[in-house]
């Protein structure tokens, strides 16, 4: 029902318009009739009736509803009549249509015939026209069966024309598909070289990536090894200064030693060469700075620093007691020689 009203709006809409209009009419006609009112006397008089006539109405426009209903009911055959044309047509196809037009020609050129024959009937007297008529009809149709033949020959070479023009274009649809399968072959055989030649690549840069690895991994060796031995030379180098400090230490010390001893041993020398003057006390004690030569002779003394209680002579017994020691006693290595001694002197 919605289908149908959706394709045929206008019809539907007259109808509602028509169907309004019939009910209208009716109550119109209904309100139009006149009513009686019944009037009623007392009980000793005769009852009567009197008949009022209501106003008279409006006056309206009325409609047949029979003839509305034909009216319906045509428009409903009429739109039933095309929905069915429109569905046959539909179901032609473009052959039968083609089929259709042909005999609709052939039906028309028979009802001329027809009609001609009629004339020629009615109209014996008129032969001589009719003849000329009628060949002037052959003509016409001799002339029609001509354009047929003319429109079928340039149809037939339009279908022609068409035909070839689709094999052409078959052809070099062909054409275009053989070389898309030529460039597609092509550009797979590239893309294979490629992926071959990717592959090579990448496999040589996985070797070089490990020889690359490899040559890291020696040079850090090489480089691990080189610290180990720096450390170790360093190690020894650091162990053989420690130990020749300490052997200088030791060596300093024992010069020390073999110096103080070396100095005691001059003291001790002339100690024992000291003469001890009159009135010298036992607290004096002075400074002894000795220049000397290295066979032990003395070149020079000189009495330093002497305390409060060395005087003059126990200076000069002090340099004299020098003297009388030399030559001085030589030290126990030559290198510990020197020119100048000084030691405090206290007898």
């Amino acid at each position: 029902m919605i289908a149908f009203i959706l394709r045929h709006p206008y019809s539907v809409l007259i109808a509602v318009f028509i169907h309004i209009g019939v009910v209208a009419a009716v109550v119109m006609q209904w309100q139009s009739t006149p009513h009686a009112i019944q009037i009623s006397g007392t009980d000793n008089q005769p009852e009567t009736t009197q008949a009022v006539r209501q106003m008279e109405p409006m006056k309206t426009f009325a409609v047949d509803a029979a003839s509305v209903q034909e009216k319906i009911a045509r428009i409903k055959a009429e739109e039933e009549a095309k929905k069915k044309e429109q569905q046959r047509l539909a179901a032609l196809s473009e052959k039968e249509r083609r089929k259709l037009a042909e005999l609709k020609k052939q039906q028309e050129l028979e009802q001329k015939k027809t009609l001609e024959a009629k004339r020629q009937a009615e109209q014996q007297k008129r032969k001589a026209d009719a003849e000329k008529r009628k060949a002037a009809e052959a003509k016409r149709l001799a002339d029609i069966q001509k354009q047929r033949v003319e429109a079928e020959k340039k149809r037939a070479a339009a279908e022609k024309a068409k035909a070839e023009k689709a094999q052409k274009e078959a052809l070099l649809a062909e054409k275009k598909k053989q070389e898309a399968k030529a460039q597609i072959a092509k550009a797979e055989a590239q893309r294979k070289e490629q992926e071959q030649a990717k592959k090579a690549l990448e496999a040589e840069i996985a070797s070089k990536a490990v020889e690359k690895q490899q040559l890291q991994e020696a040079t850090l060796q090489a480089q691990l090894e080189r610290e180990q031995a720096q450390q170790k030379a360093a190690l020894e180098k650091q162990m053989a200064a420690e130990e020749a400090a300490r052997r200088e230490r030791q060596k300093r010390q024992q010069l020390l030693t073999l110096k103080e001893t070396y100095i005691s041993s001059i003291a001790a020398k002339v100690k024992d060469n000291w003469r001890t003057p009159a009135r010298i006390s036992d607290q004096a004690q002075c400074e002894l700075d000795i220049t000397q030569s290295p066979n032990g002779s003395v070149t020079s003394v000189k009495v330093l620093n002497c305390n409060q209680f060395a005087n003059e002579q126990f200076k000069q017994a002090a340099e004299k007691a020098v003297y009388r020691s030399e030559p001085l006693p030589k030290p126990p290595v030559p290198e510990l020689f020197e020119r100048n001694i000084k030691f405090v002197f206290k007898p």
